[in-house]
């Protein structure tokens, strides 16, 4: 069955979930009622999305083809966003960079560390996972995320790490890494350019708080 063809506007979660269910599920299936239980069990389309990458709860009842179909919509999103960021400095896209992490990384249950690699106009090169851990904690080895931007050829990074929590201040452990990776990239004269931390509904930049 085609996708159904987007509004411009004036479409919220529960019409948009209902039109993305529709385009999976048979003919005549209730998606209007899908849609309504689904967003009374996640609170959100983007954490409907996010469960089902996860397989979190109900989402793991609906048919393959919709789930199929949910997770290709997530990805889609993720792609628009980092084309989005390719395009012009990531650190003056601050609303639509905050809005790409949260998607990605606020529900995470576990703490993972992402690099945003940038070219010397600070567009985004690349971003990839370089630690992923338990709940508090991520491994993150400096001489590692230095070895990848020198391969890049990036100009500087951001580092980016979730908090399960929720909670967005940084902990101890976080400043003291955070120096410890500034010094290894400064010695082959590369810089951070923030590190940015992602909880619930938030994103601190350590930078504008004055611990970079």
């Amino acid at each position: 069955m085609p996708l159904p063809e987007p509004e411009p506007q004036g479409v919220d979660d529960r019409q948009c979930l209902a039109a993305l269910l529709g385009a999976a599920e048979p003919a005549h299936a209730p998606v209007e009622a899908h849609a309504t239980a689904l967003l009374a069990e996640y609170g959100a389309l983007s954490a409907v999305l996010s469960a089902v990458g996860q397989q979190e709860g109900s989402v793991r009842q609906l048919p393959e083809a919709v789930r199929v179909l949910l997770i290709l919509a997530r990805e889609s999103a993720f792609r628009l966003h980092r084309a989005r960021l390719q395009r012009g400095n990531v650190l003056a896209e601050r609303p639509a960079l905050n809005a790409y992490l949260l998607a990605l990384m606020a529900r995470e249950k576990t703490e993972q560390m992402r690099v945003l690699f940038l070219d010397t106009a600070r567009r985004l090169v690349v971003d990839e996972v370089l630690g992923r851990g338990t709940v508090d904690h991520a491994p993150v080895y400096p001489r590692e995320i230095v070895r990848r931007a020198l391969a890049l050829r990036a100009g500087s990074f951001v580092l980016v790490h979730n908090h399960p929590s929720g909670e967005v201040m940084p902990s101890l452990e976080d400043i003291s890494m955070t120096g410890q990776i500034v010094a290894a990239a400064r010695i082959v004269g590369l810089q951070v350019a923030d590190h940015l931390i992602v909880g619930k509904e938030q994103v601190l930049s350590m930078k504008e708080a004055g611990l970079l």
